[in-house]
């Protein structure tokens, strides 16, 4: 070694081994992670998205949306069809009740007329005997018979009954039948009752017996 050469110094051989700045972070950095997104691990990103979606459209998932979608279609139509035979059904159920409560009524009605028209004939006999009393029907017995039928008319009205006017009214072939003709002027315009031979009632305006008259005749 000569002499006359100076040493070197530790100066020296520190900065031989100072390395460039950024060499550190180019050693660090590994090839193909240039960009790479700085997202945490597990966060879906844009792309990530994409692709899945893609995927969904194009492979198995695609066929299992058309799958949902034509099973909702027929659950859609089912619903539809039991919404149809509910409406149907209810309205049926309606019409069956309507014509249960009408075929009721009318068998209630048939029962009170069969009974109304079997007492009518009591009443008959209770206006004849009125009628054959004369003066006694002022009499204590014949009002005592008044008394009677006039109750027994009211029962049979709380059950619909109500008697046909027929005297000094017009001859109506509904309610009425004629089995006499009254010569003209015998105090009534023709073709009205002049008098009632049997009297008539109605039921629920309904003609349950028509009456017996006889009709003024036209001049």
């Amino acid at each position: 070694m000569n002499p006359n050469e100076p040493e070197p110094t530790q100066d020296a051989g520190a900065a031989a081994n100072i390395e460039p700045p950024g060499a550190e972070e180019a050693a660090g950095a590994e090839p193909g992670f240039e960009g790479a997104d700085p997202r945490p691990d597990g966060e879906a990103s844009p792309a990530r998205d994409r692709a899945k979606a893609d995927e969904a459209e194009t492979g198995p998932g695609r066929q299992v949306v058309a799958e949902l979608q034509a099973r909702l279609v027929q659950l859609e139509a089912r619903e539809r069809e039991l919404s149809d035979q509910y409406v149907r059904l209810l309205a049926e159920f309606d019409n069956y009740r309507r014509r249960t409560r009408q075929e009721m009524e009318a068998l209630r009605l048939t029962a009170a007329e069969r009974l109304i028209a079997d007492v009518l004939p009591v009443m008959d006999g209770l206006d004849s005997a009125l009628a054959a009393a004369g003066e006694e029907a002022a009499s204590p017995l014949g009002q005592g018979i008044k008394l009677i039928r006039q109750q027994l008319l009211d029962v049979l009205a709380r059950h619909g009954l109500a008697p046909i006017e027929a005297v000094g009214r017009p001859f109506d072939p509904n309610a009425m039948e004629a089995v006499a003709e009254g010569e003209p002027g015998e105090g009534a315009p023709p073709g009205y009752v002049v008098e009632e031979y049997r009297r008539g009632y109605r039921l629920h305006d309904k003609v349950l017996r028509p009456s017996l008259v006889k009709v003024a005749a036209a001049r």
